[in-house]
């Protein structure tokens, strides 16, 4: 782990809950018109019982450790009250407070173990539901005793580091934030330009202002020369580099999409930094067999015995139908699906469109079922259309096998009350999109033949052997091994020691 030196502004805030502080104060370590705030006295009091009423925060690298983790968490905006700890600690620090400081320390340092360990169970709830508004229960008894261990070994260092992820791409976020941190208060002006476009040839007014906007994401401009007033080929190769890194069209020209990013404000970036290294806690660390979906990346790689064994383009729900973030398990892979239209795209999608094109149902091959417990197709001329409200339709729908079916030619069937699945599709123009948010919220595969080939070739299944018996034929294969599917939200993210950012599609980052 890092050793974080990392110190910071000073911000007080008033306590929110003031406890007796009658012990500290019998041996002389705080005064009745000193109180202090703890989320945890009890706790606090028995530790320093047990520690011979000695101070436990006197090396200054392990209280800024402990301080960085905390300003993660603030930055991230999931807990007002751990904020609100840092916040007293920096007081107390700035103000050579020392007693009051090491209790506060200890205080945030319990509760910093309990949101560790609670993070893996809840923390999809807290990143992208609700913060954490109350005090957390106590760490487990073993995390406890960890804490008592560590102090009277002067380990605490070692304690907090236990407690912290340490994944490569963590490590990369971390590094990315301090560096960005060291600068936080560099003024580095706006990069702005007269026209709505900028390419290779054209005049830069404000050059050295792109230049510095650049540099600060880490791009490569050893090649590009300093002096120069126009837009050469060496800025260009500079400029694909950063649209890379930020999901955009590597075409070189600077537009609005370059030009928002590239004017992303250093807090801006710290927080999404921030956001992300602590999301980190709850996404799988296992790489065995899993397939991972990042929603903003748009992208899915399949792992198998511990390698990468797939990566692929994917296309996600738009923003009024989000694509959930959660966990489910692929179950078999279905070659030349139907698709029984979801009641909401039934109704919000297909009704309408029928209303004003009868035609549309044998255009896109779907056929009317008499209801959800019935197989029987009935004619859609007997269907009032005009004289049924869309809610009130009692017919369900089908739309049959073929190139033109919604999913495509492969389904990737993972059973769940919210019928997200994965599925090939027939909308293959989409996938050159740089934005890849269109579906309902299901997860469309580009290459969607070489994953199922690769994923039953895993399961010892070979796909071209029984494509060549079904000849087009609706067919469910079962794994014989399912996969668990983790739908994630990353809007960051190291990739070979280079953050990746994407925009926060679903708004998710400042829920």
């Amino acid at each position: 782990m890092l050793r974080v030196t990392l110190i910071v502004f000073v911000l007080s805030l008033t306590p929110t809950a003031v406890w007796s502080q009658s012990y500290f104060e019998q041996i002389g370590w705080t005064s009745p018109s000193e109180p202090l705030s703890f989320l945890y006295p009890q706790q606090v009091e028995h530790v320093y019982r047990n520690n011979g009423q000695q101070l436990v925060w006197f090396d200054l690298q392990q209280s800024s450790q402990l301080e960085f983790q905390l300003e993660l968490i603030e930055q991230s905006g999931v807990s007002p009250l751990i904020s609100q700890l840092l916040h007293q600690l920096r007081f107390y620090r700035e103000s050579n407070q020392w007693y009051q400081y090491d209790l506060l320390a200890t205080d945030a340092l319990i509760a910093y173990m309990s949101y560790a360990e609670l993070a893996k169970h809840h923390g999809k709830t807290w990143f992208f539901e609700e913060k954490i508004l109350q005090p957390l229960p106590l760490p487990s008894a073993a995390a406890l005793q960890e804490l008592q261990a560590s102090i009277q070994s002067q380990q605490l260092d070692a304690l907090i580091d236990a407690y912290t992820p340490d994944s490569d791409d963590y490590q990369g976020l971390i590094e990315t934030y301090l560096r960005i941190a060291s600068q936080r208060y560099d003024i580095v002006p706006l990069y702005t330009q007269e026209t709505r476009l900028k390419r290779v040839g054209d005049l830069l007014e404000n050059r050295e202002a792109l230049l510095q906007r650049l540099q600060q994401v880490d791009v490569d401009l050893f090649a590009v020369e300093r002096q120069l007033g126009y837009f050469d080929e060496q800025l260009e190769v500079a400029v694909k580099q950063f649209q890379r890194m930020h999901g955009l069209k590597p075409d070189g020209i600077i537009g609005p999409n370059t030009l928002r990013w590239l004017n992303k404000s250093t807090k801006d970036r710290l927080k999404i930094i921030a956001i992300n290294a602590e999301r980190s806690r709850i996404w799988p660390e296992e790489r065995n067999t899993i397939i991972l979906v990042n929603v903003p990346g748009y992208q899915l790689e399949y792992w198998f015995a511990g390698e990468s064994m797939f990566e692929s383009q994917v296309i996600v729900g738009r923003e009024s139908r989000q694509t959930p973030v959660m966990t489910i398990s692929l179950e078999s892979v279905v070659l030349n699906p139907t698709w029984n239209v979801p009641w909401k795209i039934m109704v919000e999608d297909i009704i309408p469109a029928v209303k004003e094109n009868p035609a549309y149902l044998s255009k896109h091959n779907i056929k009317i079922i008499r209801s959800w417990t019935s197989s029987q197709i009935i004619d859609p001329t007997m269907v009032d259309w005009y004289g049924t409200h869309p809610k009130a339709f009692p017919f369900r729908m089908r739309q049959m096998s073929g190139e033109q079916n919604a999913l495509g030619l492969y389904k990737f069937n993972t059973p769940n009350d919210r019928a997200i699945f994965l599925h090939d599709t027939p909308s293959k123009h989409l996938f050159n999109e740089p934005m890849r948010a269109y579906s309902s919220g299901c997860v469309r595969v580009k290459d969607a033949d070489q994953f199922a080939a690769r994923l039953l070739e895993n399961q010892g299944i070979d796909l071209a052997e029984i494509q060549q018996t079904t000849t087009r034929s609706n067919k469910s294969i079962p794994l014989r091994q399912r996969i668990p599917v983790h739908i994630i939200y990353q809007t960051a993210w190291s990739e070979g020691g280079v953050v990746q950012y994407r925009d926060d599609i679903y708004r998710l980052d400042n829920q």
